[in-house]
């Protein structure tokens, strides 16, 4: 199944008044016995069409909403980018899983994207959320599952601050987190073939 990391970055908390100004994914693939992030991104910026903005959302991520509206592409077009990158990694009988941290608030601008844009999502209505597989996987409290707390479970290091914030690199970094989240989750098999 094509696990595919997402990343957005809003003006502000809610779909339909604010809007998905950027929008970052990154397809994990199995190589061999590991899970491994591709090479295989998107990376878009989508011009706002509700005009909402909360200046501490916008501080967040520091997107210029000026640049946004003069080069981004429209979110009619976005839908269709985002629908035509995902269906050449997925079929019908082995469709993507969408994954994000805290993915309900992604999923949300993602699928009102879709939905008010005469798109099907093709992701669907299921999405994977990484804290809460890691609460499976690390056996941890819910509210000890913060980054700071998770990525040295697993051996991993915190994104560069300079860098978070970016719908690609943290899309990129949330990979990371779930190949190594997976590979706890599938334990390499011993090698029987010899």
């Amino acid at each position: 199944m094509p696990f595919v990391s997402v990343d957005i970055e809003a003006s502000g908390p809610i779909p339909g008044v604010y809007d998905m100004l950027s929008f970052g994914a990154v397809r994990i693939a199995r190589a061999g016995r590991r899970y491994v992030p591709t090479a295989d991104e998107i990376y878009l910026e989508i011009k706002p069409t509700y005009g909402g903005v909360q200046t501490s959302a916008m501080e967040v991520h520091g997107l210029d909403i000026e640049k946004v509206m003069r080069d981004g592409v429209t979110i009619g077009d976005a839908a269709k980018q985002i629908e035509a990158w995902v269906d050449a990694h997925a079929t019908t009988e082995d469709p993507p899983v969408f994954v994000g941290y805290c993915a309900n608030f992604d999923w949300s601008f993602v699928n009102d994207m879709f939905l008010r844009h005469h798109h099907k999502n093709p992701f669907g209505y299921k999405a994977l959320d990484i804290r809460a597989l890691a609460m499976g996987v690390l056996g941890m409290p819910w509210l000890e599952l913060t980054q700071e707390k998770i990525l040295p479970a697993l051996g991993l290091k915190p994104l560069d601050e300079a860098l978070a914030h970016n719908a690609l690199e943290d899309a990129r970094h949330q990979a990371g987190m779930l190949c190594a989240l997976l590979d706890r989750l599938e334990p390499p098999k011993a090698d029987v073939s010899s």
